[in-house]
């Protein structure tokens, strides 16, 4: 069966980026496939008062995320797919998750830090999402 939505969580890391190459090769092969590009953003509330400076701070981080995604689109621009960007204010297994759930994504090609031992299991977005995902997860090295 050959893939139609792939879904690439991306926030311009070396590992993103080599997934991101990874998409561009599977999308040349299907030019009819879509791809959904999703940047993750949560951003930490501090512990005292201060809406403003809150608000402050999610401004820059989706101005940020923008211009991620928007730097990803310009990579992919000789591709003939649509192309397609999502920025989520949400943990990113949460939000891959969702995504996937949401928009019938039905590949996720994302990058993979080589975690192992205890700290797989605690601090690796890519476990979780593997064990957890309706749809087949590429992941690059």
């Amino acid at each position: 069966m050959l893939y139609s939505k792939i879904l690439i969580p991306y926030n311009n890391t070396d590992l993103s980026n080599k997934a991101l190459e990874t998409v561009k090769n599977f999308a040349k092969v299907n030019p009819n496939a879509e791809i959904d590009l999703l940047f993750a953003n949560q951003v930490p509330i501090p512990t005292y008062p201060g809406g403003v400076m809150i608000q402050e701070s999610q401004d820059k981080f989706n101005e940020y995320a923008d211009e991620t995604l928007e730097n990803a689109v310009n990579y992919l621009a000789d591709l003939q797919n649509p192309i397609h960007k999502y920025i989520v204010d949400s943990q990113p297994i949460t939000a891959i998750l969702n995504h996937v759930e949401t928009n019938e994504n039905d590949l996720i090609i994302m990058g993979n830090r080589g975690l192992r031992g205890i700290k797989e299991f605690l601090e690796s977005v890519s476990h979780v999402v593997v064990q957890k995902s309706p749809v087949p997860v590429l992941l690059v090295k």
